[in-house]
C-alpha cells in the first residue's frame, strides 16, 4: 500500500464584492410599522396658493421634524389627540376654493378631510386611508378651514 496523503478540502473564499443581500432584508423598525402613521405625496396639489413653496426651506425643515414624530403614532394615538389632529365631514366648513380645487383634482367624491395643526396657523391638509395620510395641502395661514375663533 502506497503511500496516500491525506488531502484537504478544497475551500474556496467567498466573494465579498458580490455580497448578496437576503430578501428579508428590511430597514430597522418595519415590523412594528404596520399600524403606524405614514405619508403618500402622489395627490398633492401642486397648483393652489396652498401648495408646498421653494421659498419655505426652513418651514419645510420644521414641517419634516413633525412629521417624521407623526410616524411615530398608531392612528389609534392620532385620532385621541384631539387637538394636533381633526377630520372634517365636506362640504361643511371648507373653504370654496379648496371645494373647488378638489373637483379640479378629482376628489370630490371624498366624505371627510383630515389636518394636522403642527404650529399656531400652520396646517397640513389630506386624506387619511388606514394608516395612510395622503397629503394634498400645506395651509401656512389656517385659510381653507377657517376658524371661527378668534386669533386662531
Amino acid at each position: 500500500m502506497g503511500n496516500k496523503k491525506k488531502q484537504r478540502p478544497h475551500h474556496t473564499p467567498p466573494d465579498r464584492k458580490s455580497k448578496v443581500v437576503p430578501s428579508s432584508a428590511v430597514p430597522p423598525g418595519v415590523h412594528n410599522s404596520g399600524e403606524r402613521l405614514c405619508w403618500r405625496f402622489k395627490h398633492v396639489d401642486h397648483d393652489s396658493r396652498w401648495r408646498f413653496d421653494e421659498g419655505m426651506s426652513e418651514q419645510w425643515r420644521e414641517l419634516m421634524t413633525k412629521m417624521a414624530h407623526c410616524e411615530s403614532m398608531t392612528v389609534h394615538e392620532l385620532r385621541n389627540s384631539s387637538r394636533f389632529f381633526k377630520e372634517y365631514d365636506l362640504p361643511s366648513g371648507l373653504l370654496q376654493e379648496a371645494l373647488d380645487r378638489l373637483t379640479t383634482l378629482r376628489l370630490d367624491e371624498m366624505t371627510k378631510i383630515q389636518r394636522f395643526e403642527f404650529t399656531g396657523t400652520q396646517r397640513l391638509y389630506g386624506f387619511l386611508h388606514d394608516n395612510v395620510f395622503h397629503v394634498i395641502w400645506w395651509d401656512p395661514h389656517h385659510e381653507i378651514f377657517p376658524s371661527k375663533l378668534k386669533n386662531t
